[in-house]
């Protein structure tokens, strides 16, 4: 066969043309692309894995400890990349390690698609073994464990966070944000089968723990607090019981005491309901704890003076065709005299002449059915219906001068106090001392808004005066201190159940602050559904007595002796 010149000369040009696109090819590619192809090997070799900052603690004022994390190891497993005939050689390797068999383990990776964490929390010594091990699809990597170190205390002013580090109540959920920090990337070489190994870590963006929360608590006023409620539940038994202890002039929170209380490190143990905080969750009719509120809003209006005469009626009256009776006969008193004997009749009686728009304009400028803004979730607003709902009836001034047709947190209700104690200054309550970071700068200073003028000096003044005389000579004389002068007011309510009143279940509450005439705290005690007796007098009234005599003696108050200068 005669090879043809001419097709030879044009195979010869083509495999020439050929090779040189290759070549040029080949230059551009390593030249040219050289960045973006090394990036794309690199991509085949490597991964980024987010690890956790350690996240924020939470402290009281005074420096205790309620939440903090402590750095230890996750061992993870991806069956994907493990052959399936070394499942049962990696069962057995890794049982050891995590407490459990090896028929556990591997029931673990047969029911598991992917990647997964075999367990968590382990002691940091475990990565070398694990190392050792040298399997593929196998490795450990950093996990913060939340710890509470003071188990039931505070709790649920503390919350706790889910198995992801995620706050889920209290303060761990309201300053998520501030306590999780910001992750770091940490880049891990993987082998030929992209399988990642503990070899060539390297943090490629670095992290920010978690910023330090301190807390307006006093672990001391918090300890007393949670102290005298578990007794008073010990003496008369009950539901639950909750305490609040407020600075009337900051708002700022020294005590959140609610019973009764859970470990957040032992969750399943306790039941649900205990992980609420009764101070701002569990709305209760106030009873006669509101009264006050109706005098102010009487004084507001100047249908009566402080020193004003108070017609009740002998023994109840009659509204709406509705006879409503009183604790005794009572005749003319003084209105000072109607919130020491705590009089239904004197009080709906003031109800009555206060123009509806003042009554329902003072309750809600002393915030009642709106949440306070206090730093903890799920807060309730409480139940008020305004005027402008247009659903008040005939009866509903007289309802609410008994502190009916409306439902209150114990929180709402210190913060009500707050006016009578500071001369007419509605504050914000808060939990938020201050916010540090790691290096202990604080980077958030506790601040509040400008108290809201709601009542006249005058007036809150007046209220304070009648209030120190029903601890005097009223209903509240447990809530007496010796040597001090202390102002407050008794309430037990019935609870409404399914729309009526049940028989037996009640409320009982008191609600005063002290010591005047310069009030430092206001306090608020309830205990829900006591049992071996019901009377706030009895109940509520012995246990504000008991928790203020303390905390006068905490904070370095000297007692007014008698006869002496």
């Amino acid at each position: 066969m005669t090879l043809n010149p001419r097709r030879f000369q044009l195979l010869i040009a083509g495999l020439l043309a050929g090779a040189t696109v290759v070549v040029v090819r080949l230059a551009y590619v390593q030249l040219v692309q050289h960045e973006l192809w090394l990036s794309e090997a690199e991509k085949q070799q490597e991964t980024l894995v987010p690890v956790d900052a350690p996240r924020g603690t939470i402290t009281t004022r005074d420096g205790l400890l309620l939440a903090g994390s402590v750095e230890k190891v996750a061992i993870y497993v991806n069956p994907k990349r493990i052959p399936r005939d070394r499942w049962s050689l990696v069962a057995q390797k890794l049982a050891p390690l995590v407490g459990r068999t090896p028929p556990q383990v591997l029931a673990e990776m047969q029911r598991r698609n992917g990647f997964f964490y075999l367990a968590k929390g382990l002691s940091p010594e475990v990565v070398e073994p694990v190392t050792r091990l040298n399997l593929r699809g196998v490795g450990t990597l950093p996990w913060q464990q939340r710890l509470y170190p003071m188990g039931t205390f505070a709790a649920p002013v503390v919350g706790f966070v889910n198995a992801e580090g995620q706050g889920q109540a209290g303060v761990e959920a309201s300053c998520q944000n501030l306590l999780a920090g910001e992750a770091s990337l940490v880049r891990l070489s993987r082998d030929g089968k992209r399988i990642p190994t503990q070899l060539d870590e390297q943090t490629e963006k670095p992290g920010r723990p978690g910023f330090q929360v301190v807390l307006t608590l006093d672990a001391r006023v918090q300890w007393i607090l949670e102290e005298e409620l578990a007794r008073i539940l010990e003496e008369v038994g009950g539901k639950g019981a909750t305490a609040v202890a407020m600075d009337p002039a900051t708002g700022e929170i020294l005590g959140l005491a609610s019973l009764p209380s859970y470990d957040p490190q032992n969750l399943a143990s306790y039941p649900k309901e205990t992980w609420h905080h009764r101070a701002v969750e569990t709305v209760l009719e106030p009873g006669s704890t509101f009264k006050p509120i109706v005098v102010a809003a009487a004084l507001q209006a100047g249908v009566v003076r402080p020193d004003s005469l108070v017609d009740c009626s002998g023994g109840g009256v009659q509204v709406a065709g509705f006879f409503i009776r009183d604790h005794a006969r009572y005749g003319i008193l003084p209105l000072a005299q109607v919130l020491s004997f705590s009089s239904n009749a004197g009080a709906i009686r003031l109800a009555l002449r206060t123009p509806a728009t003042t009554l329902d304009e003072t309750i809600q400028a002393f915030g009642f059915g709106k949440t306070t803004g206090v730093e903890l979730p799920a807060e309730s607003p409480g139940l008020y219906r305004p005027l402008s709902s247009r659903s008040w009836s005939a009866l509903t001034p007289a309802g609410l001068a008994l502190g009916q047709e409306i439902s209150v947190t114990a929180l709402q209700l210190a913060r009500a106090y707050a006016v009578f104690a500071n001369g007419g200054l509605l504050v914000r309550p808060t939990l938020i001392h201050q916010v540090r970071d790691a290096t202990g700068h604080t980077v958030v200073a506790g601040g509040q808004p400008t108290p809201r003028r709601v009542l006249a000096p005058d007036v809150a003044a007046a209220v304070a005066s009648m209030l120190e005389r029903v601890v005097t000579e009223g209903t509240g004389k447990a809530a007496q201190v010796a040597g001090f002068r202390v102002a407050g007011k008794t309430g037990t309510a019935q609870k409404a159940v399914e729309g009526s009143y049940k028989s037996g279940r009640h409320a009982a509450w008191f609600a005063g602050f002290f010591p005047l005439p310069q009030p430092r705290m206001v306090l608020v005690v309830c205990v829900d559904e006591p049992e071996a007796t019901y009377w706030a007098a009895e109940v509520a009234a012995p246990a504000f007595g008991r928790m203020a005599a303390r905390l006068l003696q905490l904070f370095g108050h000297v007692p007014k002796v008698e006869g002496v200068a």
